[in-house]
């Protein structure tokens, strides 16, 4: 399946737009979408090295593929998590597992509304949420006519 553009207004360096691009990269083996493509499966322990670890990451594809950029300024599994939910994308309760058959257990399941593999046009409504959002309830946001994911 070919890979579907980033739409136009979503900054490159944004991070859903990284996001997208790990997600939908055949060099980045710790990080796919779930079966229904409605989610994202990441690897603990492979990310680390592969994506957050010091030095040059590996290639992740075949030969050839090169290096795999380093897309975050993160260097701790944790803190991706946290942009994650800053980001209203939700742990799946219940899902550790292997992600095809074959593959060794270890992969966490997380979801938003506005991550689809088949549009990327939602990843425009993913927002980053202020502090003050995550504290405001959910029926303090009053005039809003299309919410951004991840709002409460």
């Amino acid at each position: 399946m070919a890979e579907l553009p980033l739409p136009a207004g979503l900054s490159a360096s944004a991070f859903p737009a990284k996001l997208w691009r790990l997600v939908n990269s055949p060099r980045v083996r710790s990080v796919r979408w779930d079966s229904r493509a409605q989610g994202l499966l990441v690897h603990r322990s492979l990310f680390e090295r592969e994506l957050l670890g010091p030095g040059p990451a590996p290639g992740g594809g075949g030969a050839g593929a090169g290096p795999v950029p380093r897309p975050f300024r993160a260097t701790q599994f944790s803190s991706f998590v946290r942009q994650l939910y800053r980001y209203g994308f939700r742990r799946v309760p219940g899902w550790l597992g292997a992600a095809a058959p074959g593959d060794a257990g270890g992969w966490l399941h997380f979801s938003s509304p506005c991550f689809r593999r088949d549009r990327p046009d939602l990843l425009l409504r993913l927002r980053r949420r202020s502090a003050a959002d995550r504290r405001r309830p959910a029926a303090g946001r009053e005039g809003r006519r299309r919410p951004p994911c991840g709002s409460r």
